[in-house]
This record gives C-alpha cells, structure tokens and sequence, in this order.
C-alpha cells in the first residue's frame, strides 16, 4: 500500500504547481489542496508558507471550484489562529496573518490613521534607541503651563504619568500632541522619529489580514496559461480605459485596501501614507489586474514633480506596489512585487504599469534606478534583474554601460549557457536605464535644480532668502491669480517662482502657464502634469 505523502511533500506540490495551469498542475494542485485542507493546522513556519501559496493561487485561480476551496482554507485558518490568540509563536509574525499581533514603528500619520481603524487595536510596545526622550519632544508641544514637567528629569514613563495619562491612552496623546505641528510636517516627522516608539497592531477582526484585504471581484478571472512570452511593446501601446466610476463607499474602501496593504506588510510608502483620496483613479486592465494610481496630499508634494504611487490589483488581491515620479514626459519608476505573489507573470505585470503611466500622464521617458536592479540589493545581482529590463527595453543612459550591454548581450544570445558575471551586473549599475518612446530626452528635475542655484548664487550671493521672497514678488506681479493664494499654494508658488526667475521666462503664454501651475499642482497632479507638458514644449 503506497504511503501517504507528508505535509511537507504536499506543501511543495501545491507551491511548485501553484504558476502553471495544464490540466496535470490543475490535478496536482487539486489533490494536494484537498489533502492539506484535511490535515490539522499547525502553528509553525509551514503555516505562513501554506498561506502565502494561498493567497498566490487566490489571485490566480484555475477554477471556481478550487477558488472555493482556497476560502475555505482562509477561513479555516482564521478560526485556528483566533484560537490561540496571545499564543502565535514569533515565525508568524509580520506575515499578515488574521489575529496575530504586529509590532512595528511606523509614520505618525499612519500611526494616527491606525488609531482611527475598528478593526484594530494600536498600543505603545516600547521605546527602542531613540535620538530623543519624551521631556524634549513634549516641551516643544505641550500647553505652556505644563511644560515644567519635562524639565523634572522624568524617563519617559515617569513624565506620562505626570501628565496623569493613562496607559490604554498614551499613544493617542503622543500622536495629538505630535499633530499640533501638523502645518510643519517635516519637523513632526523627525521628532515622532527620533522617539523610536514600536506600536503593537492587535486585530479586532479577521478583516486586518492579507486574505481579507482586497477589492471586490464580480467575475474572477481563471488563468490558463503563466503568461511569460507576450508583445510587450502592443501592451505598452494600448490606450487606457477610461478609470472606474466609484461612490464615495466604494473609494473610501479601496484607500483603506491599499493603506492596509502596505500596513500588514510592515511596510509604508509615502503615496499610501499621504495619499488624496480625490486623486484615486482605478483602471481595469484585462486578466483580472486593476491598478490603482494616486497622489499625495498637498503638504506632502515633492517639488516640481509629482510622486503617483500605484497598488496593483489580481482579481481583487494587492499584488505589486511602486510609484513613478512624473517632470512632465519624463518619469523615474519602481516597481516591487509582494513576496506571495512572485514566480507568476512579473514581465507583463511591469508592462501593465507602465501602460499606466505612458496613458494617463502622456510619458514618454522612464528611468530605473540601479537600486531596482542591484545596486545595494544583493537578491536584484543574483537574479540578473538587470536583464528583466533590458528585455522589456530599458537600456543604460551611460554610453560605456550601454555598449557593455550590447556586448554581454550578444555573448548571452548565443545559447552557449553564458551568463554575466557579478563584476558586470554591478557595473550597470553604475547608471539608470530607460525606455524611451520616441523624441528628444525631455528635461530632468536636475536640470532646473541646477539652474536655480546658479541663478541664486549670481543673483543673490547665495542668499535664499532673498531670492525666494524678490522671485515671489516680481512673479505674482506678472500672475493674474482671481483670488489670494491659500497655503498650500504660496508653497507652489516658492518653487515656480524661482523656476521663472532661473529660466527667465518672458513669454506671456509661458508665464500664465506656470500660474496655472501654480493653483493647479496642490490638488490634481494629472491637470498640473499636462500644464508642465506644454511648458516645456514651447521654446525658451
């Protein structure tokens, strides 16, 4: 009588199987799914494994039925997990598994967009190596009469219950009182930093896990094939949809799809963190992917360019996340795919995102950073990442880099086995590549910066100060602005100001241009990007 394979056997059918969908994987896969369902859970490093294959065939399912029973198993392990609540053992930690804890630093706004969330419970865990103590962050925000408590030589604890906070409540007061400086965002940053405060992430609900958090799907796609062979120029060339008509209900769930996202991989970016929820636009792409692209509040924007994070979607699970900093027709992007979700189509998931970008802010030009393909990151020199891109078109914008890469290329194409060596891998990155569509390279953020300054230390002597506030005045002389300019505003108006006096722009098309710019780029980055398009498109 043969013998019954073991948990670990089938764990490594289920995983081995999990990207391929000919009738024999569906069997295997099948069987091996029926089996494990069967076993009684355990709580140890198989599990995560177990899950993290789950939620891969969730997102690429073969069949109804078997996406049936992949729920089936979502809730059996809820259940399980539920049950030993206060008992999960460390190897399941940071896993976004439901009910267990996640202890974690994160931003202050993300902090306090926890602390609103019903699903979770958010707690200070300790203090770690901080750069600061309470004493000298509270004596900066606390109401002037109080503030002699932090000059008593309290430890952090001791000046608490001072202010006679009370446990259940001390993280919600650090955040309030970390908000008054919400119109400085980069000096509240920097203190709630250098506190090194580690909050724990207790669920309330089975909802605060990665199973859990997706969009809804009304017909899931069934893949028949791993897509790895495709026209990826004909998918970079295909116009955009127009983007989905949401209800207030349905976009508020989708921004707390992707902000959770990123939360229960211990992870934050700051279009997730900072997003605006009036810039969220989703695209249904075909094969079951939806990308969602959005922007960032105001007080948060870069200058000059516009940070667009996406989170893309696979029959409604987060699959990817990255973003794309946009000048005009020229953009930097990134991409990274969440680690459950690698092994499966990689090369059209890119080309799906950068479908985005090209369509719905009219780029022609984008840059990846050496960082996405080796640079201080060991995993992109074993995997050759760098010939993931050169196969979908990037090339190096160093000349030497580039005509290295034309010769490893042509001793890879050869079919002799030959593959680049580690020394080669980290000489490209000693530059970006691109993939560019056409035309002359557009301008580059460096390019203005350092005009700027030239301008400022000709100009001024080097005084900022005065540069800023002599290029604000002459330009809003010349500005036909119909109302006064709110905050948010008056800071666009510091970086457009100074582009003007550094260009030293004259054309009256040009200058209302960059006043347009100016009440436009706080609140809609795709109307301000196709203001900063025809900016450059006519002549200096």
């Amino acid at each position: 009588m043969p013998s019954r394979p073991s948990r670990a056997t089938l764990l490594r059918t289920l995983h081995d199987s999990a990207a391929r969908f000919d009738a024999a994987s569906n069997a295997q896969r099948r069987d091996a799914l029926r089996r494990l369902s069967a076993l009684p859970l355990k709580a140890d490093a198989t599990l995560g494994a177990y899950h993290d294959t789950l939620l891969f065939l969730a997102a690429h399912p073969p069949d109804a039925a078997t996406l049936a029973q992949i729920e089936r198993e979502f809730r059996r392990i809820a259940r399980f997990l539920k049950a030993l609540r206060g008992r999960h053992p460390a190897v399941l930690a940071e896993r976004g598994l439901p009910w267990v804890d996640t202890v974690t630093r994160f931003s202050h706004d993300c902090v306090r967009w926890l602390l609103g969330l019903p699903q979770v419970a958010v707690s200070i865990d300790s203090f770690g190596e901080a750069l600061l103590d309470l004493n000298a962050v509270l004596k900066l925000t606390l109401p002037s009469l109080e503030r002699g408590e932090t000059t008593a030589g309290y430890d952090n604890d001791g000046l608490l219950t001072s202010l006679k906070v009370r446990p259940s409540q001390r993280l919600a007061f650090l955040v309030n009182e970390l908000s008054r400086l919400d119109d400085r965002p980069l000096v509240k940053d920097q203190l709630f930093e250098a506190l090194d405060l580690y909050v724990r992430v207790a669920p309330r609900s089975e909802r605060f896990s990665k199973a859990c958090n997706r969009l809804p799907v009304a017909a899931p796609f069934f893949p028949t094939e791993n897509l790895r062979r495709f026209d990826a120029a004909a998918v970079m060339d295909t116009p955009l949809p127009p983007p989905l008509a949401l209800d207030e209900a349905e976009r508020q769930h989708a921004i707390d799809v992707i902000r959770l996202t990123m939360t229960l991989t211990v992870r934050e970016t700051d279009p997730a963190t900072y997003l605006d929820a009036s810039t969220l636009r989703l695209y249904e792409l075909g094969r079951g992917l939806t990308c969602a692209l959005f922007g960032m509040v105001a007080a948060r924007q870069l200058p000059l360019e516009s940070y667009i994070g996406f989170t893309l979607f696979r029959n409604g699970f987060p699959v990817a996340y990255g973003g794309s900093w946009i000048l005009g027709e020229r953009a930097t992007f990134g991409m990274n795919i969440f680690e459950p979700y690698r092994g499966g189509e990689s090369g059209y998931l890119m080309c799906q995102l950068l479908r985005c970008y090209r369509h719905a802010f009219t780029v022609r030009h984008i840059e990846v950073e050496p960082y996405q393909f080796g640079l201080d990151n060991p995993d992109g020199i074993k995997s050759g990442a760098f010939w993931f891109y050169h196969r979908y078109g990037f090339r190096p914008l160093v000349p030497e880099l580039r005509r290295l890469a034309e010769r490893e290329h042509r001793r890879i194409a050869r079919g002799d086995g030959y593959r680049s060596s580690e020394a080669t891998l980290l000489r490209f990155t000693e530059g970006n590549v691109a993939l560019h569509f056409g035309g002359a390279v557009p301008p580059q953020l460096s390019d203005i910066t350092a005009r700027v300054t030239a301008m400022i230390a000709r100009r001024y002597g080097g005084d900022r100060i005065a540069a800023e506030r002599d290029s604000r005045e002459q330009f809003s002389r010349l500005a036909r602005w119909p109302h006064a300019l709110n905050t948010d505003e008056q800071r666009v108006l510091t970086e457009v100001a100074l582009v003007w006096r550094a260009l030293d722009v004259n054309e009256r098309d040009r200058i209302d241009l960059l006043a347009q710019m100016v009440t436009t780029k706080p609140r809609d980055p795709w109307r301000y990007q196709a203001l900063l398009r025809r900016f450059f498109a006519t002549p200096e």
